[in-house]
């Protein structure tokens, strides 16, 4: 099986000849070591102002090959072509596919050369061809511009392994009755290939990233890092997955990645979370980004769980108090749904994807998915994707390593471990590490510069209140856009100095927030993150969970404020890392 880039052919994709085609290299044989791109687009064409190619073959010790496919009627007269689709609609064009297709691969070798850095600038002289595919059809005729070799066509089936080894034959007979012996060194290796993915991916291949800044409808494009692809890759080919790491390694992106693809798979997909938040967001991100991969199910599990009730005709009313809503739906709401889905199972879905999965492992919440998943929790498909160190701070004592324990007594399943943050500079890693202790791989912490961890202390919080406002001055005069400047706080807003601003707008976290600071509890901001970060109210780094989460939402600037007490706790941190190196 070929590496399919992107892993799922998109929605969007109207050829059926380019699915077909899409599928047989996916499941090709003996072809583990090629990387396969479908629409590979071409910033610099050659005679376009862009362009972009239907598939480009990477294939270790053969070549880089462009491959035009034309489906469904194809002619060709008085130098004309003509291709008439299954509905019959009929294009006429004197560019034919073995032009589009020459033209792309010298574009393509061209982007190469220009992006190669100096140790692996030897991709940009790797032997390559290109090819057209009509799978439709029985292409007889040749041209004087084209080999016959060059040519897939219904006589070879499926059979797309054997195309690329006879294009590399006759691209390679082709080169050394011009050139003379083709050097082996400019045949691709498999590192060749996975250095092509690197510079070659990232012009099409990106997902949105979740900003939980301004409003969270700003998104702009990042590229995974190729650790996160290989894991979307991994648990591709396993019913069950868990994929876990510490804050900011992606965990969320790849949740949504991991449900796009299935719903592009066409499965009844449903994506879930535990912070209201998050399931906001979801909602958000599917209604207006990405409609047409918009899963069954978009929220929290116990939204779902309401769902349900409302489904089965029985009203639920949340209380109001905190500690009768911590046994509602820890308790009563979950039981409820286990009854009524045992008596009538009126949702059902082919796969369960969970973000913040550290917070839903409990068993009664285990048992209602056993019942909304097909096959069961046991056979089904479902993937979990959280943090089993710090992040499970309503998991009631119960630690990672016992989750998954939990896990593995009801099923086998496959597990990933991210070890890369691509959220926060070094500092806040820094910082973080200090008054958590978190003993993080080498590895996982990211290597960026940014700014040093500002704490402030205070004596009181009258002190507090006029740091506060200093600072939020400060970063109006140096024009940090507002949107940009999250306040945390591990009490209520009630309860909090923010309380006591004046003269600042701070509106309470949503995600209709793009001109405004905003607020919110520690709690409530899991899994999200901002540019700024304030994190008042500091009286104690007792609380190391709940100071993990707090610290690992700011992108790029961290302030905290704290009283005396809390300054003398991390100065015994700080000294303490110190001495042990």
């Amino acid at each position: 099986m070929a590496r399919m880039i992107p892993s799922v052919i998109s929605p969007e994709t109207k050829s059926g000849a380019e699915k077909k085609i899409f599928k047989w290299f996916e499941n090709a044989p003996s072809t583990e070591d090629w990387v396969v791109f479908h629409s590979l687009g071409i910033a610099h064409h050659q005679t376009l102002i862009e362009g972009e190619v239907d598939f480009l073959v990477v294939a270790p010790k053969l070549g880089i090959f462009a491959l035009e496919v034309k489906g469904g009627r194809v002619k060709r007269k008085d130098g004309m072509w003509t291709f008439t689709n299954r509905a019959n609609q009929v294009t006429t064009k004197s560019r034919g596919p073995f032009e589009q297709a020459s033209e792309a691969i010298f574009s393509i070798m061209d982007a190469i050369k220009e992006k190669a850095d100096a140790a692996h600038y030897n991709v940009s002289n790797l032997h390559f061809g290109f090819g057209v595919m009509v799978p439709d059809i029985e292409y007889g005729t040749m041209g004087i511009d084209e080999e016959p070799w060059q040519v897939f066509d219904c006589n070879d089936g499926d059979n797309v392994r054997d195309f690329i080894i006879r294009l590399a034959e006759g691209s390679k007979k082709k080169y050394e009755e011009t050139y003379g012996k083709l050097n082996p060194s400019k045949l691709p290796t498999t590192q060749d290939a996975k250095y092509l993915i690197s510079i070659l991916r990232s012009d099409f291949d990106k997902v949105l990233a979740i900003k939980a800044r301004i409003n969270n409808a700003e998104q702009e494009l990042i590229e995974l890092t190729e650790k996160q692809y290989k894991c979307l890759d991994q648990i591709e080919e396993n019913r069950r997955g868990i994929v876990y790491g510490p804050a900011g390694t992606g965990k969320t992106l790849l949740a949504i990645e991991q449900a796009k693809k299935s719903v592009a798979n066409g499965k009844r997909v449903a994506l879930i979370c535990f912070n209201s938040s998050i399931g906001t967001w979801f909602e958000t991100y599917f209604n207006e980004l990405a409609k047409e991969y918009k899963p069954a199910y978009v929220g929290t599990f116990h939204s779902l769980l309401m769902h349900v009730m409302n489904l089965a005709g029985e009203k639920m009313i949340v209380p109001s108090d905190e500690n009768s809503k911590k046994d509602f739906y820890e308790e009563i709401l979950p039981s409820k749904a286990l009854e009524v889905l045992i008596e009538n199972p009126l949702l059902e879905f082919d796969e369960i994807v969970i973000d913040e999965a550290q917070d839903l492992i409990r068993e009664k919440y285990i048992d209602v998915m056993d019942l909304l998943l097909k096959k069961g929790f046991e056979h089904g498909y479902w993937k979990f994707f959280g943090d089993f160190s710090r992040q499970a701070i309503y998991a009631d004592g119960i630690d990672g390593h016992q989750m998954l324990e939990q896990m593995e007594d009801r099923t086998s399943f496959i597990r990933y471990k991210l070890t890369e943050n691509c959220r926060n500079t070094k500092q806040i890693c820094d910082d973080i590490q200090t008054i958590t202790g978190y003993e993080a791989p080498k590895d996982l912490w990211t290597k960026v510069e940014g700014l040093p961890v500002d704490h402030k202390t205070c004596s009181t919080e009258d002190e507090q209140l006029e740091k506060l406002e200093s600072l939020l001055a400060e970063l109006q005069e140096k024009n940090i856009e507002k949107g940009k400047i999250t306040i945390l706080s591990p009490k209520t807003r009630d309860n909090s100095v923010v309380s006591r601003v004046e003269g600042v707008k701070i509106r309470d976290y949503d995600f209709k927030s793009s001109d405004n600071i905003t607020f919110s509890t520690i709690q409530s901001f899991k899994g999200l993150e901002n540019s700024v970060v304030i994190l008042t109210d500091v009286n104690s780094y007792n609380a190391v969970n709940l100071m993990y989460v707090a610290l690992s939402r700011a992108r790029t600037a961290l302030y905290i404020l704290e009283t005396k007490g809390a300054h003398s706790e991390y100065s015994e941190l700080l000294k303490r890392r110190l001495l042990n190196g």
